[in-house]
């Protein structure tokens, strides 16, 4: 996934994700009377097939991931019942006799009359057996643990979107250009130090777990465990790392040649490029982009690739709130914030064969949502209706 429009195969191929997105190809040199938008001609993007966990599978040889099973199992507790038995209380007799021995004095002899009285009986007592039964303790009342939200919950609903505007952390561009592969490798690595230090606390708040991604600036042929080969700048979340194509971006500066306008378009490119597909790497610490996998592989087809391009909508979105937290610092103004703005309106699919990653018109949109809020609330493109994300 880059953040041109190429990011992920088509959602009916199923694998691991790898996103990308190669955006159409740049002008080159300053046509007749100095324009002042200078970028990729209006045309198709040259697009390439992206696997990674979600998505796509074939050129990668992953197959399907199996239907997940109910994520809510029930949970049966038994009800343990305690007899009590009645205990009886047994009668204790207790029988006192009385002896009277026979005296004969020596002299005189008296004689005595004794009539003994009544001999004491002692009757049995009895206890009283209790007449109510002894009460059976109640069950006692468990707390089930609720169950997890649904796929649809956790990309319409995620806490995440609730986390309010970014703060700046004055990121500044770096003053590498690429020229070469070490000063291209400069800029990203720049670049990708403010995302790290603008993005944890919103995560957590969000209720995620940030972990810092990898870049990985590539100059040939580079092994992925998403798609094989890299075929151009992309995320993978596998191994949660960005790819990022030196070699395109300095081939492009080369053709720039020193004119301004041609100069600031790559700078805007490589900006939006990084932030974009950091973008699929919060969806991934969020639950976002492995709930999409899932509801994608679902419905299928058409709904699939809406779902398809939401996702990726959503990344644009996103890493036009980190500019916008620091577009003082950064000075995404002028020419740079010029040519920013026309790569998103002329970066779509519409021209290609595979409607997975938005409309040039739809691109700009969900940009000036990000840029112009600087909030994640802004990038809610789960909930937006369709006509938007086309």
């Amino acid at each position: 996934m880059s953040n041109q429009p190429q990011y992920g195969p088509p959602p009916q191929q199923q694998g691991p994700y790898q996103g990308q997105y190669q955006g159409p190809p740049p002008q080159y040199g300053p046509p007749p009377g100095g324009p002042q938008y200078w970028g990729p001609p209006q045309g198709p993007p040259q697009r390439h097939p992206a696997m990674g966990p979600g998505f796509g599978w074939g050129s990668n040889g992953f197959p399907p991931p199996p239907k997940k099973k109910s994520k809510a199992p029930w949970i049966i507790l038994p009800i343990a019942l305690v007899a009590l038995g009645v205990v009886g209380l047994a009668a204790v007799s207790n029988l006192l006799k009385h002896n009277d021995d026979d005296y004969t004095a020596p002299e005189p002899t008296y004689s005595s009359t004794y009539e003994p009285t009544e001999e004491p009986t002692n009757n049995p007592t009895t206890a009283k057996v209790p007449t109510t039964r002894p009460t059976q303790p109640q069950p006692t009342k468990t707390k089930t643990t609720p169950p997890p939200p649904s796929d649809a919950d956790i990309v319409t609903k995620n806490r995440f979107y609730k986390t309010g505007k970014q703060r700046t952390v004055n990121c500044r561009e770096s003053g590498a250009r690429p020229n070469s592969a070490a000063n291209t490798r400069k800029y990203y690595n720049n670049l990708l130090s403010c995302l790290d230090r603008a993005w944890p606390k919103q995560i957590a708040l969000g209720g995620g777990r940030f972990v810092a991604p990898r870049i990985i600036a590539f100059t040939g042929p580079t092994q992925t465990p998403c798609s094989g080969n890299a075929p151009s700048s992309f995320y993978c979340s596998v191994n949660r790392t960005i790819y990022m194509d030196v070699t395109g971006d300095m081939q492009n500066y080369r053709k720039a040649n020193g004119y301004g306008p041609g100069v600031a378009f790559v700078r805007a490119d490589m900006t939006d490029t990084v932030t974009h597909e950091f973008g699929h790497h919060i969806q991934n610490m969020t639950g976002i982009l492995d709930a999409t996998q899932d509801l994608e592989y679902d419905v299928g087809g058409d709904k699939a690739l809406e779902l398809n391009r939401r996702l990726e909508l959503q990344a644009t979105c996103f890493g036009h709130v980190f500019l916008a937290a620091n577009k003082g610092s950064y000075k995404v103004s002028g020419q740079l914030k010029t040519q920013l703005d026309y790569l998103n309106s002329h970066q779509g699919d519409e021209y290609g064969t595979v409607r997975d990653h938005g409309s040039r018109v739809s691109y700009a949109r969900w940009a000036r949502s990000g840029f112009a809020t600087g909030s994640t609330a802004a990038c809610n493109t789960y909930v937006a209706a369709a006509k938007y994300v086309k």
